[in-house]
């Protein structure tokens, strides 16, 4: 009886912490959601970082499509929503590092460069587009 116990208690805590990772990829993913602008001279029509859908990088993480644009680059990759890499906005095709986003407080998004094409580019904290959520 005692080695079901065990396994009873396993598995709990292995839903426990799936359903926790789960609601930290929707926390990031909620927090992030959106068209978001520059705040120096930027607009929402030209906006500077867009959110798309949610699937799966190709480790297997809960990731979210995105698209960055500045002074006429486009770069697209993935956004980490959970996990060891969480916050890190990756290519799909190589899965190196291009961004770390880090969401603020009042509707704001700090980006920092930190891999290619993009290390070249200032940090940046964006403003959520009004009504892109």
């Amino acid at each position: 009886m005692g080695l079901w116990r065990k396994l009873a208690v396993a598995a709990l805590l292995a839903g426990l912490s799936g359903s926790a990772l789960a609601s930290e990829a929707e926390t990031i993913a909620s927090a992030t959601k959106g068209i978001w602008k520059n705040p120096e001279g930027g607009t929402c029509e030209s906006a500077y970082f867009k959110s798309g859908e949610v699937g799966k990088s190709v480790r297997g993480e809960q990731a979210m499509n995105v698209v960055v644009a500045n002074a006429g680059t486009v770069v697209s990759g993935q956004l980490i929503l959970a996990g060891a890499r969480e916050g890190q906005m990756v290519n799909p095709m190589t899965d190196k590092a291009i961004f770390l986003l880090e969401p603020q407080p009042g509707d704001k998004l700090h980006m920092i460069p930190i891999g290619e094409p993009v290390l070249s580019w200032p940090e940046v904290v964006l403003d959520l587009c009004p009504g892109s959520r």
